[in-house]
């Protein structure tokens, strides 16, 4: 009998944790204010958020197979076409800022010039290394970038030294470490780095803006709630104005 209503006791203990256990699927853009933010919600509430961080595209498609965070935090586009397939709720989706594909340096070299298409062509074929996320992970800022390379005539000539990994949010850290020379990323990802120099935004015509946003995936219980205010209350728009967000 003792073992059994041991057995009942754990049961039930891990199953009030999975209960008050509150997922987060979000884009690497908003990685940094989300993880800043955390703490503010265990402080004020006692309560803890489980986030995760990826692409776009690999956040959507976990939703799309059947995995039901509490709340998304990915691309606005994302989230109305979850919308239309029936996944969240158009009504629910909050816009939480924008932020712009940019580029990644070396602090310790001199920053080259990347403010028109000239001068960025010119940069690139200057770089002996260029990183960017996948374009086939759904990363916003690496599929764009691609496009971009086209545009510009020089994915041919640049293909030998351009590596793609998986996620943006280790864009930045692999600059910093060295490893390559430019890296391309949303500009949030480069702000929040300590260890790069932000170069500056795609120039126009090149220039992408993406708005991200929030929306309930699941039922939210007080714990959910609480976080999703946070994120859309004033501190969360000044933690997200503080890795180059803008409203």
């Amino acid at each position: 009998m003792r073992l059994v209503l041991t057995t009942l006791f754990l049961a039930a203990q891990t199953f009030t944790a999975s209960a008050q256990e509150v997922r987060v699927f979000a884009a690497g853009a908003v990685q940094k204010a989300v993880e800043a933010l955390v703490p503010l919600h265990h402080a004020r509430t006692g309560r803890s958020i489980t986030p995760t961080f990826d692409t776009v595209g690999a956040q959507a498609k976990r939703i799309r197979e059947g995995e039901k965070p509490a709340i998304a935090i990915l691309s606005r586009g994302a989230l109305h076409d979850l919308a239309q397939a029936g996944l969240v709720q158009a009504d629910t989706i909050r816009p939480v800022g924008r932020t712009g594909v940019g580029l990644a340096g070396d602090p310790k070299r001199p920053a080259p010039d990347v403010s028109t298409p000239a001068a960025l062509v010119a940069a690139l074929r200057a770089a002996p290394s260029i990183v960017h996320a996948d374009p086939a992970r759904g990363a916003t800022a690496g599929t764009h970038f691609a496009k971009v390379l086209g545009d510009l005539g020089l994915a041919s000539e640049l293909k030998e030294r351009i590596t793609v990994v998986p996620f943006g949010g280790a864009v930045a850290g692999h600059v910093a470490a060295g490893t390559y020379a430019i890296g391309v990323s949303q500009a949030s990802e480069i702000v929040a780095h300590p260890s790069v120099r932000f170069l500056g935004f795609l120039p126009e015509p090149h220039a992408l803006w993406t708005v991200y946003a929030a929306a309930p995936v699941a039922a939210l219980d007080d714990n959910a709630r609480a976080f999703l205010e946070l994120l859309l209350s004033p501190e969360g728009a000044k933690a997200l104005e503080g890795i180059g967000f803008v409203r």
